[in-house]
């Protein structure tokens, strides 16, 4: 490959240290940045999928699997429909 001179003499200084080969130095450091870029896009895949909902029937139910909003409180919720509910009742 033709690299830049300054790129050229880095690559050589960094195999010489290592004890390697120019070659094999490029060779390790594409595998490296392969490897790195293949990780954040798993990571990037599982995250994007950890915060999808599931969504799934169980025993004729339809179960939405998702994480709750922060400060999040079942009771006030339950009374809260409770409340909707009883107003839809008065109003028939």
């Amino acid at each position: 490959m033709n690299f830049p001179p300054q790129l050229q003499q880095k690559i050589e200084k960094w195999a010489s240290s290592q004890g390697i080969s120019t070659e094999q130095f490029i060779l390790q450091a594409i595998a490296e940045k392969i490897d790195a870029l293949t990780q954040q896009t798993a990571e990037a895949t599982n995250l994007l999928s950890s915060n999808q909902p599931k969504v799934y029937r169980k025993e004729g139910i339809l179960v939405v699997d998702a994480q709750l909003p922060e400060n999040f409180d079942l009771n006030t919720f339950i009374d809260e429909l409770r409340e909707e509910r009883i107003q839809d009742q008065m109003a028939l």
